[in-house]
């Protein structure tokens, strides 16, 4: 295809812009592209043109690449390398950043707070200002200045006798005899013990062992007739030789508790320390540092959870799934196994003697029944629950029972820190009425609203007023970003990879603003995916933000809102895979309409549109969910339609994937008899006959192995082997379909690289290297291999057609092309047959799932649900991907979809839509029916925008 003139508008001269120049990366054709610095640009195109290997693999690639090569070589060895882009120049390119959806983290001690930095700064302010209290006594812990002492001596009544004094302690390993006659050296007279002042001189008649109770004395006076100076130098004196701390005995007239009894009078005795000790228990404290509050440190830890604020245990949950069953059916789960099978026969043979009832559902039994199944009967030589899994315990050496126990397992609140993560002493400082954990466990809104009130209930010295304003700062700059893009429903304490892929890039680009960087390029890659056009607008604000702050922004993005907000739009295609990498366009969005080589173009012009499924159809059954109370859902009930595409919708943070991913999913499985690793919380479901089977299509990625790909998962690569094995040439050498695989060790793999087509390399000390097999040239097989030709082409170029191009090579295979045709038929059909499984997006992982089960052919009954499906998706693509749903519909299978695309939520046969709000104000069914029902629901944010498209 001939390079398209793209229609442009050149950037005013003073804007400088980054200059590409032959640009080839993946299969972009050689472009010439100018993007203006510190503007929103935004590159569009559909899936596969080329749009993330000119932002990523080009722009982020070259400036993350020029930013690390101007680091030291001992500082480059620490950080990833990048591959310099194919370009025959490429100018006046800034630091880059990139945002990536994948870029998530997979840690279970990443959380909201910490990827933020949030967390930084509120350990930085409880070190600073908080107040400790005493775990033990709940009392405030504190250190005492001389002038604090001073103050409260001259509160006291006029000629108040008092003494001050501090404890005999020995130094080092120098001996009581000697501590005493270094205290007589220094000019130390009297020493009150045993409620006796006696001389020093006198030792060792008075004092003949080391006591904690006895107190040297530095001065005798009386308030008021003491100068400021000399009391101050006693209590100096006093704390110096005390090892910071400093006793005052004053006067009183009677006994109290707090009074000694010295030489026959009464002394109220009054105790002060530099450091932090409880006045109550005696109890010493180290000062609060910034890692008193990690839960990354040793230091600030919980030592029971080790941090991660949770422990595994088995879960009775897990061991009875299913509490309607009796015992006699098998109701527990982990005793149905061939293996250990005898321990279930063992329990019906005593039930009998111990008024244990084997007919009745599991849930029935009694609380000492169940306690007796718990703990066994020991005299009968039956160890119960706690016997047997001790039993399993002893031998978790072996794969085998590890893995049996880690399905029983569940993670629950650690029941020491009772999930706060943190030992005992950093809970116990607290600023106002919270301590650290207790405030990350606040939602982002809540927490805002707390520090504008904390101020005023907190006293703080003159110091400390100043740090903590400077910190309050940062604090509420970066609660207000993740309240502007819409996350102010998370609570800070929300561990990152339980969110979804969009309010992780959005936490990420949360932490892009608070660092308050200008002069950079800020790379981000579908920003609204998972978003509500409410939640969008919001977005495209904060993202302004970093333009406006000086930073130049690209976005690879299909919203139709951010592309019309953008301020310079790019078009890559025409089409997908070699069809693509073209410039079609630059220039303002609104130009775009008129160009008709722009499949963008067409749709925002509404020359082409995403048509509705050709009709609606009967409803063929429903399941009824009762009570679904998980996290924000407020005790619903909801009815979902089979036969049809319902599309569940609200806000972000409303409830949807808690519903139909976390609810209904384990729910229908738990009721159907299928393995689920989640226990549903909801009542009842009904009025499941109407399926047969439920499939939970999520963006999960499908392998973790670079050696799964497209054809493997689809099982299409095995007519490919048959097909190069039943050529001549592989007949007289004897290969068979196994020659052609690079998993088989007897194939005709690369024996150096194993068939991976790439070789790491130890280096010692730094990070291992990972480059190309020299031997084969990342093609993973063996030159005889390579040398059988199928039409013209080896195995390594089969695996390196896209799927397209796949399917008219193998003209003829109609079994292949069946199956090459599902990925077509999803979009996926610029996507390289041998691309590896873990390099794909989740929108990507999420579709080749569904093609694999629109390839398998299935004829029960399914329900399919769906995460999700359109991210990534261009307009043109979601037309193929609805063409998908109405072939699975017209094989009499059901959809539930999770979705924000109004283009999909405009074809459904039905909507649930959850609200009206996020977090708390969500987990509530705003409105249910056809699309122009919905649309004609006030209260539903769903059906305002529904309204305003039409």
């Amino acid at each position: 295809m001939n390079e398209q003139t793209p229609t442009t508008t050149a950037p005013p001269p003073a804007t400088r812009a980054i200059e590409l120049r032959g640009v080839r990366v993946h299969n972009l054709r050689g472009i010439d592209i100018d993007i203006p610095l510190k503007q929103l640009v935004v590159i569009t195109g559909v899936s596969g043109s080329g749009k993330s290997s000119l932002a990523f693999d080009t722009l982020y690639a070259e400036g993350q690449r020029r930013y690390i090569e101007s680091f030291s070589a001992y500082a480059r060895q620490f950080l990833d390398r990048l591959d310099k882009p194919d370009a025959d120049r490429i100018d006046h390119i800034p630091p880059a950043i990139a945002i990536r959806q994948s870029s998530r983290s997979r840690s279970g001690r990443s959380t909201v707070a910490t990827a933020t930095e949030v967390y930084d700064f509120l350990r930085l302010l409880y070190a600073k200002i908080g107040r400790l209290f005493c775990p033990d006594c709940n009392v405030p812990v504190q250190r005492h200045t001389t002038a604090e002492i001073c103050q409260q001596i001259n509160s006291l009544p006029l000629k108040t006798r008092f003494q001050v004094c501090f404890p005999v302690i020995a130094a080092g390993s120098e001996s009581f005899d000697a501590t005493i006659a270094g205290l007589l050296e220094a000019g130390f007279t009297r020493c009150i013990v045993a409620g006796q002042t006696v001389n020093l001189s006198d030792h060792p008649v008075g004092l003949a062992e080391p006591s904690a109770a006895a107190l040297i004395v530095v001065d005798r006076l009386s308030a008021g007739s003491a100068s400021t100076a000399r009391l101050a130098d006693s209590i100096e004196t006093a704390m110096q030789r005390g090892a910071g701390e400093c006793v005052l005995l004053i006067a009183a007239d009677a006994e109290t508790p707090s009074t000694i009894a010295v030489d026959g009078k009464h002394w109220q005795r009054r105790a002060f320390s530099k450091g932090l000790r409880c006045e109550e228990c005696g109890r010493e404290f180290e000062s609060p540092q910034p890692s008193t509050f990690s839960f990354n440190s040793p230091l600030g830890a919980c030592p029971q959870c080790q941090g991660f604020g949770s422990v595994s245990a088995i879960s009775w949950e897990k061991l009875v799934p299913n509490p309607t069953l009796t015992l006699q059916q098998g109701a527990i789960a982990c005793w149905t196994t061939p293996a250990y099978e005898h321990e279930w026969h063992e329990l019906l043979a005593l039930a009998g003697d111990y008024d244990i009832p084997v007919d009745i559902p599991f849930a029935d039994l009694t609380d000492d029944q169940v306690q007796r199944i718990h703990d066994g009967v020991p005299e009968r030589n039956f160890g119960g629950m706690v016997g047997f899994f001790r039993w399993l315990e002893r031998r978790k050496y072996k794969t085998s029972v590890a893995v049996f126990l880690n399905r029983w397992r569940s993670y629950e609140p650690c029941p020491s820190c009772r999930g706060a993560r943190l030992n005992p002493t950093a809970l116990a400082v607290r600023i106002g009425e919270k301590n650290i954990a207790q405030f990350c466990a606040q939602t982002v809104g809540q927490a805002g609203k707390w520090l504008d009130q904390v101020p005023g209930k907190t006293s703080f010295d003159a110091s400390g007023a100043a740090v903590a304003e400077t910190i309050f700062v940062q604090l509420r700059a970066r609660l207000r970003y993740l309240n502007d893009v819409g996350l102010h429903y998370l609570t800070l304490d929300r561990v990152m990879r339980t969110l979804s892929g969009g309010e992780a890039q959005r936490v990420a680009l949360t932490a892009a603003l608070g660092s308050s960087l200008v002069n950079a390029l800020y790379v981000l890659d579908e920003p609204t995916a998972g978003l509500h056009p409410r939640d969008t607008e919001r977005l495209i604000d904060a993202i302004g933000q970093l333009q406006r702050a000086g930073n130049s922004v690209v976005v690879v993005e299909h919203d139709e809102a951010f592309m019309r907000a953008a301020d310079q739009l790019i078009d890559i295609g025409p089409a997908a895979g070699r069809n693509g990498g073209h410039l079609v366009f630059q220039g303002p969005p609104e130009e775009i309409v008129a160009v008709e080589d722009s499949v963008t173009g067409d749709f925002l012009s509404g020359r082409q549109t995403v048509s509705l499924i050709a009709q609606k159809r009967a409803q063929q059954g429903t399941i009824n969910l009762r009570n679904a109370h998980l996290h924000n859902l407020k005790h619903i009930d909801v009815d979902f339609p089979l036969g049809m595409l319902c599309v569940v919708t609200g806000v972000s943070g409303s409830g949807k994937s808690t519903l139909v991913q976390q609810t209904l999913y384990p729910a229908i499985c738990r009721a159907l008899g299928q393995a689920s690793t989640t226990v549903p919380r909801c009542d009842d479901i009904g009025d499941i006959e109407a399926i047969d089977e439920v499939i939970q299509v999520d963006q999960n990625p499908v392998g973790r192995s670079s050696r799964s790909n497209p054809v493997t998962y689809l099982k299409a690569f095995d007519e490919i082997r048959k097909s190069f094995a039943a050529t001549a040439e592989a007949k007289v050498r004897n290969f068979t379909a196994s020659h052609f695989s690079f998993n088989s060790a007897q194939g005709g793999r690369c024996p150096k690289c194993q068939g991976a087509g790439a070789v790491e390399i130890d280096m010692q000390f730094l990070p291992d290297v990972t480059m190309t097999c020299p031997d084969c040239r990342g093609t993973r097989f063996r030159r005889e291999i390579l040398g059988v030709k199928y039409r013209g082409r080896s195995i390594a170029e089969v695996l390196n057609m896209t799927v397209g191009e796949a399917f008219a090579f193998f003209r003829g295979k109609r079994k292949l092309q069946k199956q090459l045709m599902f990925l077509r038929d999803v979009g996926l059909d610029y996507l390289p047959l041998g691309q590896p499984a873990n390099t794909l997006s989740g929108g990507e992982s999420q579709r080749l799932k569904l093609a694999a089960h629109l390839s398998s052919g299935t004829k029960t009954r399914t329900l399919f649900l769906l995460d999700e499906p359109t991210t990534g998706l261009h307009a043109a693509d979601i037309v193929k991907l609805l063409g998908c749903f109405e072939a699975l519909l017209d094989a009499g299978h059901s959809l539930i979809v999770v979705e924000h695309n109004l283009d999909v939520i405009r074809a459904a046969d039905h909507l649930i839509d959850l609200g009206p709000d996020a977090g708390d104000g969500g987990g509530e069914v705003v409105a249910t029916g056809p699309p122009a029902v919905v649309a004609g629901v006030a209260a539903s944010l769903t059906g305002r925008y529904l309204r305003k498209s039409t």
